[in-house]
């Protein structure tokens, strides 16, 4: 995670973001280091259409959480949706809010599949800006 001018300390950062990881149920997550995401979160579950990419929330410290996956290239992200929970929320509403958006998705996805949310594609961003972690598979 960056330490921005004004920001909170790092150690608090990552201290929330694993608290977060920890909410969710998952071991793997990922630095960003961009302006777009301070953090990825990548969970152990996909959905049907999109097989082969996990899903995942990102975290903008500005914007707060965003539901996606992940993209074709480790570069690149696929935005769905933002929680809406504001941008520094308990790790408890961050879990429970992605389990109810993926229950949504995944009974959409079933019943209606042409409905799915087309998502947004996020490239990694600043030539300067170290590459992001390997994911884990």
């Amino acid at each position: 995670m960056k330490h921005r001018a004004g920001a909170a300390d790092p150690s608090d950062i990552s201290a929330y973001v694993v608290a977060v990881a920890v909410a969710l149920n998952t071991e793997t997550m990922r630095r960003w280091d961009t302006v777009t995401f301070d953090a990825l979160v990548v969970l152990p579950k996909q959905f049907r259409y999109y097989s082969g990419r996990r899903i995942l929330v990102a975290w903008n410290h500005h914007f707060g959480w965003s539901l996606g996956i992940e993209g074709q290239r480790i570069d690149r992200i696929l935005i769905i949706t933002g929680l809406g929970v504001g941008s520094h929320p308990q790790p408890e509403r961050i879990g429970d809010r992605t389990d109810e958006l993926i229950a949504d998705l995944l009974h959409l996805e079933c019943r209606t599949p042409e409905a799915f949310p087309v998502p947004t594609l996020v490239h990694w961003i600043g030539e300067d800006a170290a590459a992001p972690e390997p994911r884990e598979r």
